[in-house]
């Protein structure tokens, strides 16, 4: 399983609930797959139906690999540093 926001992997579905991934998120009204802790905790915030969503100042500006991208990580510097300030050994 990878996370759909920056693509780093885990190896398992229990593994992932140990360490507190989210299971999935909308950005606006488009649901998406898994999201580790690390970019949930700088991406994400939960919204007033009580579901993981993306932070308003992100909306619109990912791209997200359970989209097919190719892409392993975000275009947009803020979003790679808010991501790296919760996790600084992520691109290792």
């Amino acid at each position: 399983m990878k996370c759909s926001i920056c693509g780093i992997r885990i190896d398992s579905v229990d593994e992932a609930v140990d360490e507190g991934w989210t299971p999935y998120f909308y950005d606006g009204e488009t649901e998406h797959e898994v999201a580790c802790p690390a970019c949930t905790q700088a991406l994400l915030q939960e919204g007033k139906d009580g579901e993981w969503e993306l932070k308003e100042e992100y909306q619109g500006r990912l791209k997200y690999l359970d989209e097919g991208g190719d892409e392993s990580w975000q275009d947009h510097s803020d979003v790679v540093m808010a991501v790296l300030e919760n996790e600084p050994g992520k691109l290792n």
